[in-house]
């Protein structure tokens, strides 16, 4: 994180330079927070699902397929995943009252307040500078 200037115990900076936000209440970097909260292969995929509604395990599963580079997510990981956003209080699971049982998924309050991010990741996407830098990796 760029900072303007560090506090004179060194617990953390008071200004940071690009925001120019007052940060001299917090511990962590917000951009290593943002990273913990959210890393992972698929999960900012997930919120992007259920920003257009409620889905179920499956549909979601399905959607990743589409949305990644073809490959199916393992159930494993998929529940991972869901199990932690759900931690997180980004969304929340309801069982239908069906047999087999269901999970409908959805974003919570905190979920929703994160799309204002994930659309500005999209808008850069759609640059498609991502892509180049993709390639430029495998390479």
């Amino acid at each position: 994180m760029a900072v303007a200037e560090a506090t004179s115990q060194g617990a953390g900076p008071k200004v940071s330079s690009l925001t120019g936000l007052d940060m001299s209440h917090i511990k962590l970097c917000p951009a290593i927070a943002f990273n913990q909260i959210i890393g992972g292969r698929y999960k900012l995929h997930i919120l992007c699902v259920l920003n257009r509604g409620a889905s179920r395990y499956g549909e979601i599963g399905r959607s990743l397929l589409h949305g990644g580079l073809g490959r199916p997510i393992a159930p494993r990981i998929l529940s991972r995943e869901l199990r932690q956003l759900e931690e997180r209080g980004l969304i929340s699971g309801a069982v239908l009252s069906v047999v087999p049982r269901r999970v409908e998924y959805r974003l919570t309050e905190r979920g929703r307040a994160m799309l204002p991010i994930l659309a500005e990741i999209i808008r850069w996407g759609a640059s498609g500078a991502h892509e180049e830098m993709m390639i430029r990796t495998k390479g």
